[in-house]
């Protein structure tokens, strides 16, 4: 007669904890390879409440380029200013330079924009050491057209543990704090 071999309890409890190990350890190496930079826990993102603030200050940037820029030519040449439609030369040249500010200033200061800077954050991407133009014409070209005309997107990067927005998602990029940034790097 052939004795059945019986695995306990603890056994059972042992291998599945095996099989977790490594399917967590295989995960990791997953994520490695496919964000191979700008790797931190989630405490390092930065939330909703921050960027909404940094991005009101871009705002207010952007109002004042506004009236420095384009509203001195249409009061001189007598050209009627008509709100904020795109399809209106006063409103494109609003659009061009909205957009136009997150773009430069973004990639010129390696993912800050005036906002950013004052309140500590940074854009960084998961895929890239540095952002490229292609990633900052997506994310903040296309992202902030977009995000302009459907702001409820940015409400889900108060939902994510990357805190990543659907643009975000799709650059595969966020916003992180710079304090916590430096604290990890300096082992605090």
């Amino acid at each position: 007669m052939m004795e059945e071999k019986t695995t306990t309890h603890e056994e059972r409890l042992e291998e599945i904890r095996k099989k977790k190990v490594a399917w967590e350890e295989a995960e990791r190496f997953s994520d490695q390879q496919e964000r191979p930079f700008h790797r931190y826990p989630d405490y390092a993102f930065a939330g909703f409440w921050i960027r909404f603030f940094a991005y009101l200050v871009d705002l207010l940037v952007v109002q004042a380029l506004v009236a420095i820029l384009i509203k001195p030519i249409f009061a001189l040449g007598s050209i009627r200013m008509q709100g904020n439609d795109p399809l209106t030369l006063y409103g494109f040249l609003q659009l061009l330079i909205f957009v136009g500010y997150f773009i430069v200033t973004t990639k010129y200061t390696n993912g800050q924009t005036l906002g950013k800077m004052i309140f500590g954050i940074r854009v960084v991407c998961f895929k890239e050491e540095k952002l490229t133009w292609q990633t900052i014409l997506i994310r903040e070209g296309v992202g902030r057209y977009i995000g302009k005309i459907v702001a409820v997107i940015y409400l889900v990067a108060a939902f994510q543990n990357k805190k990543q927005h659907p643009i975000d998602m799709l650059c595969d990029t966020s916003v992180v704090t710079e304090n916590s940034i430096r604290a990890l790097q300096e082992g605090y």
